[in-house]
């Protein structure tokens, strides 16, 4: 994650996240704007807890906690685009604001049974 002096996120990935936005407008199909969301996330969290996102020394990569906040975004915007998946998710999810987010020490996602350290053969 990248932050200026003032704590706010800088983008890395040039003019991308506009040209999928204006896609999506000429288009006229819903957009989950994750990548605005996100910021928002990372922004609220601040330079330092920001790492708490991610697995860890890696800024790119998120672990169960970041991975579960940004899932969040992502029913957000489902939700707000009135999309028709909306039917199949949980009634009792509450409201989510990525400006708002769960202490990471709040997070108790355990690991999957299936999760192995083990390195495959090869390169």
């Amino acid at each position: 994650m990248n932050f200026n002096e003032q704590g706010s996120v800088y983008s890395t990935l040039g003019d991308y996240p506009e040209a999928v936005r204006q896609v999506a407008r000429e288009e006229k199909v819903a957009l989950i704007d994750l990548n605005a969301m996100s910021k928002t996330f990372y922004e609220a969290l601040g330079p330092q807890r920001s790492a708490l996102a991610f697995k860890e020394g890696d800024g790119t990569h998120h672990n169960n906690y970041g991975a579960y906040e940004l899932a969040r975004c992502v029913v957000e915007g489902i939700k707000a685009n009135n999309l028709g998946v909306a039917k199949f998710l949980a009634k009792d999810m509450t409201a989510f604001d990525p400006s708002r987010p769960d202490p990471p020490e709040n997070c108790k996602i355990p690991a999957s049974p299936l999760r192995s350290e083990v390195k495959p053969s090869g390169n």
